[in-house]
């Protein structure tokens, strides 16, 4: 699935041009805003990765986030190393921590993993790009995530507004926190609250910081980092990776 102002017979031509690709270029993979050349792409010929993917996408939006996924079961499976619970602030249907979940066995593993979200769109006062939209507010939204997570013991939904439901419950230390509110103040609010207490070598995956859309995200982000001595690194899924020292 790509994103942009398709009008029409831009979908046509759009499909066109990448069969041509695949014309010039030995393999081709299109999905969620990026084309790549020639890659190897291990990911999908991993069985388990493709499994957990596949068992947990409901529709083929979901589907297409295979190259996100993958920079966060990558940074999921390397926190495991560490001392601290995940965390990841923004949640919408739960789908991407449901692949680290199912990927990683999480109900086997003596961690917590923490999921804040409102359940309710982002907060007036937190809507800094004025991002909210009536899909965050899906009827039977929490429900259906604390559903969807109801076999995990250690996995806990917490519903409110970050940075003000970490009172209801919140790690001492973390080691993997992933950060998808589409709100600069959002997300810098859930910085200044977590940051210190990510463990040395903990990662940090912002999921708006690369697309421009964002970019405000991207600005306050990196001015947060470099007043600690950290730099964000853009990847090309949009995401932004970071690891603390």
């Amino acid at each position: 699935m790509f994103y942009g102002n398709f009008g029409d017979g831009d979908q046509e031509f759009f499909q066109d041009a990448l069969k041509r690709y695949a014309k010039i270029f030995a393999d081709v993979f299109a999905a969620d805003n990026v084309i790549l050349f020639d890659r190897n792409l291990a990911i999908l010929r991993e069985k388990k990765f493709m499994d957990a993917c596949e068992r947990n996408a409901r529709n083929d939006q979901e589907r297409s986030l295979l190259l996100r996924l993958n920079t966060l079961v990558w940074a999921a499976s390397e926190a495991l190393r560490l001392p601290g619970d995940f965390v990841e602030c923004g949640v919408l249907r739960g789908f991407c921590m449901s692949v680290i979940a199912d990927y990683l066995d999480f109900g086997g593993i003596p961690k917590q993993f923490y999921l804040y979200d409102t359940f309710e769109g982002i907060p007036p006062q937190y809507d800094s790009e004025r991002h909210d939209a009536p899909g965050y507010r899906e009827p039977g939204l929490h429900e259906s995530v604390v559903e969807r997570f109801s076999r995990y013991p250690n996995v806990h939904v917490v519903r409110g507004v970050v940075p003000d439901s970490f009172a209801q419950a919140c790690p001492a230390q973390i080691a993997f926190l992933h950060l998808d509110m589409n709100s600069s103040k959002s997300e810098v609010a859930a910085l200044e609250a977590l940051f210190d207490r990510i463990a040395p070598g903990g990662l940090i995956v912002f999921d708006d910081y690369g697309w421009s859309a964002y970019q405000a995200q991207q600005v306050v982000e990196d001015e947060f980092m470099r007043k600690r001595d950290h730099r964000i690194l853009e990847l090309a899924t949009g995401q932004g990776l970071l690891i603390k020292h």
